[in-house]
């Protein structure tokens, strides 16, 4: 997966500037691959956009590579709980060609900004059947095509082989009669195949012919309007049992626990994946991946700057699929504005079981509810999505956790307003803002100390998120954060280990006053509770601080200062002074995959 990634968006120019990695044994055999990707647009780009066949008389033309058999039955292979008998399904997959995808990219671009491009639809799930319904379906118009004029790649493919195969690379242009030989020429000029395959018309059906046999007549709306029915969705009895588990007795002592947590497979560096793709290529990368929590691009001839997070945590989603996508999106949002930025939109790929079983179709009805409260709530638009569903292995009887996956874009105005998560100097304060509540369920801790999936998950309180973020704002506009880190998996002991990483710098840490005594001393450490952020600060800044946040109705403690030496030293709490060495944890952090890897 991580070579095939690297592979293509290296080849095409596109930088891969970040992503998420989660590791679940409901993942061994329906490994999730979710991509996003992000345009760039002027106001005068979009007046030109394609959108659907809505004139008789244009021209339906095929552009990009040829179509053959590979990716037959892809969208319906995805759509199927995978058995003993999957492998026989490889053809089903597409093969991928980045070279030409680039070229189709650059021919795209020019042609749509002719203005000569009326639809545009990109040859993805069903191949040429989707595509040319939707067009003239959603444009309420007919066409005739000729598959006979399609460039195929091998001999002997039928009418039902061309028009489902989903090959990649390939495009379909509906073109004004004035414009066709324009565009086409343009195909020409950047040595892309591509054949004139048909025409719209006002019938409003879609007639298909193999040279003089029609083997398609069907209302274009058939396909494009798909019919909707409610199905029967219900709360997994198992969940009642899971959401019980409590929380074992210590067996480890607490320095153990952080050591074996910052090495785990869903905590520790991902560098031996990113440091394969190329994140700088474009000129537009400003943040190195591992020095902030989002990836950063440049809107180049602005100061403006684009910010994106990806992800969500499934462990959560499992025992709360309403409040752990809530915190999904807490999280992703988090991550851009712990760089500067402010949510501007997000996007979602829904990745859930069979949703003919009804506790598999709660998981999706659930989510998607949590979703768009959590959306309404904050004013944030969703601006695109996709659903994946049949995540399901046969063999095993078991389907993936569900797995909401969230991107967020922000905008972050000037440079000079970028945040990264590195502390930078010693004696500066840090302060831990937001609430820590005893939500250990769905956490690393649970998982990796424990060996348990079950306990209360982190819920969401829109309001106090608000607050959290309104406060960030006011406090990034009057230049007050050094460094800021979200806290994420295995708590926040884990957040400022991350941060002291870089510049090997460390944190004297007294917990005295922000020890809630009414938490075991675990679920203070190692809670996931969300919406909580690790600041460095001026200690001249303190006052400041303090209150506005008293202004914004945060909750945020001083917890200790930064230090020269690599060691993080833990006081206040009930046992021992705590000390961890930065370098072990460090060299821990960065060899768990490369082991795994052997590498």
């Amino acid at each position: 997966v991580v070579k095939g990634i690297a592979d293509y968006g290296n080849c095409t120019g596109i930088p891969t500037i970040g992503g998420e990695v989660e590791f679940d044994d409901s993942f061994e055999n329906n490994c999730l691959v979710n991509v996003a990707c992000i345009g760039l647009g002027t106001i005068e780009d979009f007046k030109h956009a394609p959108s659907r066949a809505y004139n008789p008389g244009d021209y339906v033309v095929l552009m990009g590579g040829s179509t053959g058999r590979d990716g037959i039955h892809g969208v319906t292979f995805a759509s199927r709980i995978l058995t003993d008998m999957s492998e026989a399904d490889r053809p089903a997959v597409q093969i991928g060609d980045p070279f030409t995808k680039k070229m189709i990219i650059e021919a795209t671009l020019e042609a749509v900004k002719t203005g000569y491009v009326r639809g545009l639809k990109d040859l993805g799930g069903g191949g040429l059947t989707c595509a040319t319904s939707e067009l003239t379906g959603d444009g309420n118009t007919g066409a005739q095509v000729d598959l006979r004029k399609v460039f195929t790649r091998e001999p002997g493919m039928n009418s039902y082989e061309i028009m489902l195969s989903e090959s990649q690379e390939r495009m379909t242009f509906i073109i004004k009669p004035e414009g066709l030989e324009k565009v086409l020429e343009i195909f020409r000029k950047y040595e892309v195949m591509f054949a004139v395959i048909g025409k719209t018309d006002d019938s409003k059906v879609l007639k298909v012919f193999d040279g003089e046999q029609m083997v398609v007549n069907i209302p274009s709306k058939a396909l494009s309007e798909s019919p909707t029915f409610k199905r029967q969705e219900k709360r997994p009895d198992y969940l009642d049992n899971l959401l019980a588990q409590k929380t074992p007795n210590l067996s480890l002592e607490f320095e153990e626990i952080i050591y074996k947590l910052i090495a785990s497979e869903n905590i520790c560096s991902k560098e031996w994946v990113y440091r394969q793709y190329d994140h700088e290529v474009g000129i537009r990368s400003v943040v190195k991946c591992g020095e902030g929590d989002s990836g950063i691009l440049r809107i180049i001839g602005t100061d403006k700057f684009i910010a994106a997070s990806t992800g969500v945590n499934s462990k959560h989603c499992f025992l709360d699929p309403f409040e752990g996508v809530k915190g999904g999106l807490v999280e992703e949002c988090g991550n851009i504005i712990a760089n500067g930025a402010k949510p501007m939109a997000m996007v979602n790929c829904c990745n859930f079981g069979n949703p003919e079983i009804p506790e598999s179709f709660w998981y999706f009805s659930r989510a998607i509810d949590g979703m768009n409260e959590f959306c309404r709530k904050l004013k944030l638009p969703i601006v695109g999505g996709n659903v994946s569903f049949y995540n399901e292995d046969d063999v095993k009887k078991t389907a993936i956790k569900a797995t909401p996956v969230i991107m967020i874009v922000g905008i972050i105005e000037g440079q000079d307003n970028i945040i990264t998560l590195p502390f930078k100097e010693s004696g500066n304060d840090v302060f831990l803002l937001g609430e820590t509540k005893g939500e250990l369920g769905g956490s690393e801790y649970h998982s990796v100390i424990h060996d348990l999936e079950g306990g209360i998950p982190p819920s969401v309180d829109e309001m106090k998120i608000k607050n959290t973020w309104d406060f960030l704002y006011e406090i990034y506009r009057r230049n007050l954060v050094k460094a800021n880190h979200d806290v994420n998996k295995g708590g926040f002991i884990i957040t400022i280990a991350e941060m002291c990483f870089k510049n090997l710098l460390g944190a004297d840490l007294d917990l005295s006053n922000s020890f809630n005594k009414d938490l075991r001393h675990d679920e203070f450490l190692f809670s996931e509770s969300v919406g909580r952020f690790i600041l460095e600060t001026n200690p001249k800044d303190y006052e400041s601080i303090l209150k506005i946040a008293i202004e914004y109705n945060v909750h945020i403690e001083k917890i200790g200062v930064t230090t020269p030496k690599p060691k993080i030293t833990i006081t206040g709490l009930k046992e021992n002074i705590l000390e961890l060495d930065v370098e072990k944890m460090n060299k821990l952090f960065n060899s768990t995959i490369p082991n795994l890897m052997d590498v």
